[in-house]
């Protein structure tokens, strides 16, 4: 596994390579129109073989361990979570608390938002439209699976889902109002790094 740093070291590295070649005119200067289109758009570290949209938002890259900590996860838990199938791309990591209560999946990816309702609302999952800090979003939990609860924003590119499960230690379920409790407020730290739309 690659940790963050390491990560974010190489994403910078690779981004320095692929826009360190800039074009140059003939009287050898280089050209501030290119070079500048090219310096602001990172590659992201899966691109899928579908026509779908690039995933723009990575949560390994983009989520700051400041961010983390205040949402009560340690950042030096972080595993990576991504699913990269031919046909859509999720890039994301896993988060635990200290304590391990809680295990939080951060994944972003290219499926449409609409795909994603559509597909929450033929399911059994309860299902609520929110805002989080103004982006429309979902929250999503199953009756049938305890301590799991999820909330979807929406992004440029498709969705982002923060997936929680709730341990208690016990093998005992816990109260369904503890299931989705303060994830609303993890998705309002995470939000403000997911670029707005526009």
């Amino acid at each position: 596994m690659m940790h963050r740093s390491t990560l974010r070291i190489f994403i910078a590295l690779t981004t320095l390579a692929l826009t360190g070649c800039s074009t140059a005119t003939g009287d050898g200067q280089s050209n501030p129109e290119t070079t500048s289109a090219s310096t602001t758009a990172r590659v992201p570290r899966h691109v899928d073989q579908s026509d779908r949209p690039r995933v723009i938002f990575d949560p390994c890259l983009d989520i700051p361990d400041s961010a983390i900590v205040e949402a009560g996860y340690d950042a030096a838990s972080e595993e990576n979570a991504d699913f990269t199938p031919a046909e859509y791309t999720f890039l994301g990591c896993t988060y635990d608390t200290p304590q391990r209560l809680y295990g939080l999946n951060v994944l972003s990816g290219n499926i449409s938002f609409e795909e994603e309702r559509n597909k929450v609302q033929s399911t059994q999952k309860s299902t609520r439209p929110i805002e989080i800090n103004g982006r429309p979003a979902l929250l999503e939990f199953d009756s049938g699976k305890p301590d799991v609860c999820a909330v979807s924003m929406e992004t440029s590119s498709g969705f982002v889902i923060l997936d929680r499960n709730l341990f208690k230690g016990t093998g005992a379920r816990a109260p369904e109002p503890e299931w989705c409790a303060g994830l609303e407020d993890t998705a309002r730290i995470f939000e403000r790094y997911i670029p707005k739309e526009g």
